[in-house]
Order: C-alpha cells, then sequence, then structure tokens
C-alpha cells in the first residue's frame, strides 16, 4: 500500500514538474518564456477554445512538463487524438510518461511537415503554441507561422503570452488577430490569442 495520499501524489508531481521546468528555462530561457508552468486557471482557458471534428486532432506544440497536455485530456480531448511536439528530448521523454496514450514526438515546431506524420497534414483541429514567439525575429516568426499552415491549412493557431497587446505583428505575418482570453490569477497574468490567415 502507498504511503502517498492522492493529495500528497498531486503536490510531488506539481513539485516535480516546478522542478524540471524551472531546470530547463535555465538552460534555455528563449525556449521555456517563463520560470513557472502555467496556472490552473489559463490551462482551462486554453482548453475551452479548442475545437476539433472527430476525425482531427488537436496539436500543442511546445508543451513544457505538460500541464496544459492534462488540462485537455480533462476537458474531454481522447488521448490519441492529442499529438504534443516538444524540441527538448528530456522533456519530451517526461511527457510520454505522464500522458499514457498520448502522440509525443520530440521535433521541431518550426518544421512540421518534416516532423509531423503525413498522416495528419490537414487532419488539425486547434494547434496550441507555448512557444514565446514574441522573443524571435519577424523571420522565426513567420517561419512559424508557415510551419503551422502546412499541416493546418487555412486554422491558425491559439498563442498563450504573457503579452497584453498582440505578441505578434499580424499584419506584417498576413494574420488576423483576436484576443480571446485574459487571465488574470496566472502568474504573470496571461492572455491567449487566436490567429488566422488574413482572408
Amino acid at each position: 500500500m502507498s504511503g502517498l495520499t492522492a493529495s500528497g501524489q498531486a503536490d510531488r508531481r506539481t513539485a516535480t514538474n516546478a522542478a524540471l521546468f524551472f531546470r530547463r528555462w535555465l538552460a534555455n530561457p528563449l525556449q521555456m518564456g517563463s520560470v513557472i508552468p502555467s496556472s490552473p486557471s489559463l490551462c482551462n482557458r486554453i482548453a475551452g477554445l479548442v475545437t476539433r471534428a472527430p476525425d482531427e486532432v488537436v496539436l500543442e506544440l511546445g508543451a513544457g512538463t505538460g500541464v496544459i497536455s492534462r488540462a485537455l485530456l480533462a476537458a474531454g480531448v481522447p488521448p490519441e487524438k492529442l499529438v504534443v511536439v516538444e524540441i527538448v528530448p528530456e522533456m519530451a521523454e517526461h511527457l510520454r510518461e505522464i500522458l499514457p496514450g498520448v502522440n509525443v514526438i520530440c521535433g521541431d515546431a518550426f518544421e512540421l511537415a518534416r516532423d509531423l506524420p503525413q498522416r495528419l497534414h490537414g487532419r488539425v483541429g486547434t494547434a496550441i503554441c507555448g512557444i514565446p514567439l514574441v522573443l524571435l525575429p519577424i523571420e522565426q516568426q513567420r517561419r512559424f507561422v508557415q510551419a503551422v499552415e502546412a499541416v493546418a491549412p487555412g486554422k491558425g493557431f491559439l498563442l498563450y503570452t504573457y503579452c497584453i497587446t498582440s505578441p505578434l505583428p499580424y499584419g506584417k505575418l498576413g494574420l488576423s488577430a483576436r484576443r480571446e482570453a485574459w487571465t488574470p490569477l496566472n502568474f504573470p497574468p496571461a492572455s491567449v490569442w487566436q490567429y488566422q490567415p488574413a482572408r
């Protein structure tokens, strides 16, 4: 019989997630964007914005320790319909351990045409980005937009960010933009932006 209660196990998992997240942030702050994982408030707001047809998947890019992944599963996304792309091998292995049944790909969100299985091209309902794109030059931002468009044509993506205004120069990137949510209970407060190809 385990000596840990459910509450104790949850506390230990939270501490483990935070420690792993902080180590990866120290190793590469530009990949992580924040020193702590996203709050339940932010995760739930993102999960509530997800749409997909029965034959489509949800694509999460830059999943970190998986807190948003778990919120997506809790909100009803079937594990086999969640695809997570994580570039850091240590984080990808962690995600495979804590997200049974989820398709975790150790790959590059800027190379989705290459790293996402061909059978999933055109089958993405919602793409969610946790990469701090605001810190990247516009050429890299454009590469990301093109990468998503290659596998999810016309769908665009959700981006969660700590910027109050749009973190992307959407007009220059050929996108329309709308702030879908603001979560003051997150630390720091965060917004969720919906970007789509401009009509």
